[in-house]
């Protein structure tokens, strides 16, 4: 299985990818010559980023080609891919890369990590329909569910599981005195 910064990686070159191709596509759809070109140069990424393991120099290439090609012919195009801040190209890089280190999972894995999160979903629901539970005790039982969320995305199915224990037994406890605002 493929390491967490490797999908990570994989997932920044394939998302810039993805948006500057279909910027080009749409300026080129009436040219025969630069769409076979664009195709190219999107099949070479694609063959570069689908090899074992992947060639991230090789598709990064691609990548700056079409970054030039963008850059000589389209700079002044009202929508022209602009590089996203730091902070957002970050929260879309990671839910590229989930996307990825999913994909790259066993069956058996998926499924079982497709049965803890219906498991969690259920769970909270019926956490949080209980009468009488506290502000203070459904703020901890999010958190903890949050936790168990993360847990998921990260692979880890048994410290989700522990999660989810941990959230029915917060959940469970005799409301105190207490404010919450």
């Amino acid at each position: 299985m493929a390491g967490l910064y490797e999908i990570w990686q994989r997932a920044e070159v394939s998302r810039r990818l993805d948006v500057l191709s279909g910027f080009i596509a749409m300026c080129v759809a009436g040219e025969d010559d630069a769409r076979r070109r664009l195709a190219q140069l999107v099949a070479g990424a694609d063959a570069a980023l689908s090899a074992l393991p992947p060639d991230l120099v090789v598709a990064s290439e691609y990548l700056d080609e079409l970054v030039w090609w963008a850059d000589t012919e389209w700079a002044d195009h009202p929508f022209r891919p602009v590089e996203a801040r730091p902070d957002e190209a970050d929260r879309q890089m990671r839910d590229h890369a989930k996307d990825l280190r999913y994909a790259s999972l066993p069956v058996r894995v998926r499924d079982e990590m497709g049965r803890i999160e219906l498991s969690l979903e259920v769970r909270l629901l019926a956490l949080c329909r209980q009468p009488g539970l506290g502000c203070r005790i459904r703020q901890d039982v999010y958190y903890i569910a949050g936790r168990a969320a993360m847990a998921l995305d990260l692979g880890h199915l048994e410290a989700a599981e522990r999660e989810i224990r941990r959230m029915e037994q917060v959940g469970s406890m005799e409301p105190r005195q207490s404010r919450c605002g």
